[in-house]
């Protein structure tokens, strides 16, 4: 059934959070919208943070998922404490994001952009000189405009709330008690505000995945800041060579053979010793293929089955083995985490990188005034945000089709489930695009009558093809650079 909302809140203010915020506002039907967000400004991960230290408080929580906890409430509210690292630390917080300094979009902006609002035609200098001027990607500073538009253009400012995180998030009876806390001039003020409907639009890439390795906590503990996850990579210069007797240089293996990793391998060429080796468990996410990797300056090796914290030498499924390795880098993803929520927090703990207990990616099927937006992949984002946003905007308005009974609900978790398991295979909307998009449709309806409700348009076959062709810039950068590495060395070919 479709809920009846009169207070909703909004939590995050990247392109989710401010796509759903702009559609809850043009349904015309709430007395109350707020929006929180825990960074100083709007933009979520596309908020630049190289002024924080990069490092990761606890491996061995990450492994055992038992990092990202749920903060320590004041025993009494309303109530004033000091800044603590505990509370506001960045790094225990896992509040810095994952952008580098050339970090570019890499979905075209037809796909990319939301109906009414299309990207800017303004190209960086790296990507004109990479790409020339038909290319399709953003820098991140762009992506970051486009969604402070979103509210700037909207005069959604006055319902926002900045450098104020959602500590925690309870139902009670029939209302959503938030316990809110704003950080200022060296102090942490904490309150609670009363709410009808929550919509989570917090991301899935604030807390490192790393995968299962034999040796990992103990090679960490032995060489500490050796291992890394692509979250953290935040400039080539980093990894330039380091002087020894004989030479210069820095010995670096990238881990994970999707975009992350494709990132960072040619960020550093050219910076870090070559070759830079790419291990990767099993085949390159299909789109791109082994294009990434065929650079002669790259050599790909099979996943790490150990790493030996006595010699620092780290062992390969091949048989074969590397030593004097500088840094580990895994380009290996995220996993899920809202712990302001607990009992949904405690799902995910007891589930493999996705967001159990919530239909179609989008409704908690427990109660359905708790709505996701962006908890998803594989391709056709931020897009299919506007999808979500409208459908739950109307859903929380009462002006939606129904969702199905809870059963089928259940049933459609557990066939995916069997079907996919977890991680990127579950929550990517791959390959059923208009499957998805027209389900949302359909739930989202028309607007009402003399609203400014969005419209949603149906799902356009020429999107396929624009999908299908969109990564022949990407692959054509990726040639031309290998062309000029062996140009400039000779014939040579990258060993796989």
């Amino acid at each position: 059934m479709s809920a009846k909302a009169r207070r909703v809140a909004v939590i995050g203010t990247g392109p989710a959070g401010a796509i759903a915020a702009d559609a809850l506002v043009k349904e015309q039907a709430f007395d109350m919208i707020r929006v929180f967000d825990r960074r100083a400004g709007v933009g979520g991960t596309w908020i630049h943070t190289p002024h924080l230290p990069t490092a990761i408080p606890s491996l061995s929580d990450l492994v055992s998922g038992k990092a990202d906890v749920a903060a320590p409430l004041p025993p009494q509210l309303p109530a004033v404490t000091p800044v603590s690292e505990e509370i506001n630390g960045h790094q225990r917080r896992f509040s810095d994001t994952a952008l580098h300094e050339h970090l570019h979009s890499n979905i075209t902006p037809a796909l990319m952009s939301y109906t009414q609002e299309p990207f800017p035609d303004k190209l960086s200098a790296r990507t004109l000189a990479d790409h020339g001027p038909g290319a399709p990607f953003r820098h991140h500073s762009v992506i970051r405009e486009w969604i402070e538009g979103i509210f700037t253009r909207g005069g959604h400012e006055k319902i926002l709330e900045l450098n104020t995180t959602v500590e925690r998030a309870e139902k009670v009876g029939n209302e959503w008690i938030l316990t809110l806390r704003k950080e200022s001039q060296g102090r942490n003020y904490w309150w609670r505000e009363t709410f009808d409907a929550l919509v989570v639009a917090t991301g899935h890439y604030n807390v490192p995945w790393f995968p299962s390795t034999p040796g990992l906590l103990e090679y960490d503990k032995k060489f500490p800041g050796r291992i890394q996850h692509s979250k953290h990579f935040r400039t080539a210069s980093e990894y330039k060579g380091k002087a020894s007797f004989y030479c210069l240089h820095t010995l670096v293996v990238v881990v994970g053979g999707s975009i992350s990793a494709h990132e960072v391998v040619h960020e550093i060429l050219g910076v870090a010793q070559t070759p830079v080796y790419a291990s990767l468990r099993g085949e390159p996410i299909p789109a791109f293929g082994w294009e990434p990797f065929l650079h002669p300056d790259i050599v790909v090796k099979k996943e790490i089955t150990r790493l030996d914290p006595e010699t620092g030498r780290v062992f390969f499924a091949d048989g074969s083995f590397l030593d004097d390795v500088d840094h580990i880098i895994f380009g290996t993803g995220y996993t899920f985490s809202v712990p302001f929520i607990t009992r949904v927090q405690e799902r995910i703990q007891n589930a493999y990188r996705r967001l159990p207990g919530v239909y179609q990616h989008t409704w908690d099927i427990e109660d359905p005034t708790l709505t996701f937006v962006g908890m998803l992949g594989g391709g056709f984002t931020f897009r299919v945000y506007e999808w979500q946003a409208v459908a739950v905007a109307r859903h929380l308005a009462g002006r939606a089709k129904p969702l199905p009974p809870i059963p089928e609900q259940l049933e459609w978790e557990r066939k995916r489930v069997a079907e996919k398991g977890g991680g990127k295979d579950y929550y990517s909307i791959a390959p059923n695009y208009g499957e998805f998009f027209e389900f949302l449709r359909g739930i989202a309806g028309e607007p009402a009558p003399g609203t400014t409700g969005r419209v949603l348009p149906p799902f356009d076959d020429k999107w396929l093809e624009i999908w299908t062709g969109m990564v022949t810039h990407k692959i054509q950068g990726f040639q031309r650079k290998r062309k000029r590495a062996e140009e400039a060395k000779g014939p040579v070919k990258a060993k796989l």
